[in-house]
């Protein structure tokens, strides 16, 4: 196997689990032979829940527009909620523009679980909105913990199950697996677990006007608002390519123009991250202009 993409991959020096390049026609594939076969995907998980997001909205069962408290009884949401949620909608969840400003990172971190506690909807409520909702950015797992909990509200099953039926069984999905909180809700905002060869069929799907191997997963409309508004979806430096990355180097990378999706994983210490994602990105870029 020799192009820029793969080249890269492998001159990496912190470990590379896996890593895919597809189009509608074939599959290249890279797997460290010592690694898992499904491994987490982190933060990329996102991109799956932004998706069952999408596929509520377009049967019409709800909408970006939706307030996040409507979904929801007071006693589910608790006592303590803070009463400024009411204002939030669903698209300010996808986009990460709340108003939450003083929150863990995730809503399963160890360090933070004894103060959390076992209801993390009733956390998730509890948090305080400090800062102007629609504008102030504030990145959180916790957010999309709440974007599963609203599937599951929604859809009327579990989150995971509902991914399973809508998402994972109409990609063919070999192998994954979702990381849950004490309730037995999925985390949501990391913690899915499965093949870069699986994981890059969403990117595809996405690279295709929503159509994977014949079978619409999602609506072109839902993937050009993605695009604009950052739905878990962001483009790589005006690159065409449009992307969801892990904390510990991990990516779902797709190009609209080519039809061609990419997707890798890889463990990186935190502060790498954003440079490992970079180079591996830019070699797919450089891939993507070869083909």
């Amino acid at each position: 196997m020799s192009n820029v993409f793969f080249d890269a991959v492998m001159n990496e020096t912190d470990p590379m689990y896996d890593a895919v390049i597809m189009d509608e026609n074939s599959v290249q594939r890279w797997k460290n032979p010592v690694s898992h076969n499904a491994n987490n995907g982190h933060s990329t998980t996102k991109l799956f829940v932004a998706t069952a997001i999408g596929i509520l909205c377009d049967r019409g069962l709800m909408s970006v527009d939706d307030k996040a408290t409507k979904f929801f009884t007071k006693e589910e949401m608790g006592d303590t909620l803070d009463e400024r949620w009411n204002n939030v909608t669903v698209k300010d969840i996808l986009r990460h523009k709340t108003g939450m400003e003083n929150i863990p990172y995730g809503v399963d971190e160890d360090s933070d679980i004894e103060k959390i506690g076992s209801d993390f909807l009733k956390y998730v409520f509890s948090i305080k909105i400090e800062q102007k909702t629609g504008e102030f950015y504030k990145y959180s797992d916790a957010a999309y913990y709440l974007l599963g909990r609203i599937i599951s509200k929604v859809s009327g099953m579990n989150a995971i199950i509902f991914m399973r039926e809508n998402i994972f069984k109409p990609l063919s999905f070999a192998q994954w697996a979702m990381a849950t909180c004490p309730e037995g809700y999925p985390i949501c905002g990391g913690g899915f677990f499965s093949r870069s060869e699986d994981s890059a069929k969403l990117g595809l799907a996405y690279a295709c006007e929503g159509v994977y191997n014949g079978k619409k997963i999602i609506s072109r409309e839902w993937i050009e608002n993605a695009k604009k508004e950052d739905f878990a979806c962001t483009q790589f430096r005006d690159t065409g390519i449009f992307l969801k990355t892990g904390a510990r180097g991990q990516c779902i990378a797709f190009s609209p123009e080519k039809r061609v999706a990419a997707a890798w994983h890889g463990c990186s210490a935190l502060d790498d991250n954003g440079k490992r994602n970079d180079r591996l990105l830019s070699a797919f870029d450089s891939y993507l202009k070869s083909i």
